[in-house]
């Protein structure tokens, strides 16, 4: 689960950082446009400056043309002169301005664009966060299913082992019955458990030691039947051999005991079955 909910969250960063980027490319432009606002305003008041400048100069030329009675002097030379700088300074001030505003405008237009796009993304950080949300929660409550039915499945499987060892006990302490009842228990409440090929023996062996033989057989085969893989099945051949040896069917007996010798000749049940067929009349 912990790695599964690791590698869900890096989308979240991957949108955070880039909306830190986005976030911090917004404010480069406002700087700008801050700058240049100061700027133009800077340049207005100079403009304004030089017109003020520009009327005061033409009041000393009106003034000059009164005195020299219209005719040209040093003093209004200088003044025409003036006049003219600060004229040739004003159109300079005002393509300034004009230039300024162009790039006003156009970093205006630039910003709001990123701050349509920063709004964009940040509608898709926010539905990105809330799918993200919900597959968390999808996981942490399968996790919380999955937890219960594990803890289940255990908790199934040491009553099971507790019910197989109860029996077991009460099988070593010669309570044959009860231990036959609780391995029958054993047996309805877990019909796909994973002692059943045991359980089944034992009961044999409850029904051999209360000398109920032919009820011994049939346990004992259902192990060699159902079971074909049980290690249990040299020890069933045997004890079904000796069962029917003690009901006097001799022939039974030997013919089992004979299929235990050929069929598993290494075992310590074949050499126990081979002493017992040589014994049988």
């Amino acid at each position: 689960m912990k790695h599964y909910l690791a590698t869900a969250l890096q989308p979240l960063f991957l949108i955070f950082l880039a909306s830190s980027v986005l976030t911090g490319a917004g404010c480069a432009p406002q700087e700008q446009i801050n700058s240049l606002d100061r700027r133009v305003n800077g340049l207005s008041v100079e403009n304004g400056t030089q017109a003020r400048e520009i009327s005061e100069l033409k009041k000393q030329i009106a003034a000059l043309r009164e005195e020299t009675g219209g005719g040209d002097s040093q003093d209004m030379e200088q003044l025409r002169s003036s006049v003219a700088d600060t004229a040739g300074r004003m159109e300079q001030l005002q393509a300034e301005l004009m230039r300024l505003n162009g790039q006003l405008e156009q970093l205006a237009l630039t910003s709001e664009k990123q701050k349509e796009e920063l709004k964009k993304l940040r509608e898709e950080q926010k539905t990105e966060i809330e799918k993200l949300r919900k597959e968390v929660r999808l996981l942490q409550k399968s996790s919380g299913i999955a937890r219960k039915v594990e803890e289940s499945r255990k908790k199934a499987a040491r009553g099971e082992i507790d019910l197989y060892q109860e029996a077991l006990d009460l099988f070593k302490a010669k309570k044959f019955k009860e231990a036959r009842n609780v391995l029958k228990k054993y047996i309805d409440t877990n019909p796909n458990g994973d002692m059943l090929d045991n359980a089944h023996f034992w009961i044999g062996e409850c029904e051999y030691n209360l000398k109920r033989y032919e009820e011994a057989i049939l346990e004992y085969q259902v192990v060699i039947s159902k079971f074909p893989k049980s290690n249990k099945i040299p020890d069933a051949l045997l004890k079904q051999g000796l069962s029917f040896a003690k009901l006097g069917d001799m022939e039974s007996a030997r013919i089992v005991l004979s299929k235990l010798v050929k069929k598993y000749p290494s075992s310590p049940q074949a050499k126990v079955g081979k002493k017992h067929i040589r014994k049988l009349p």
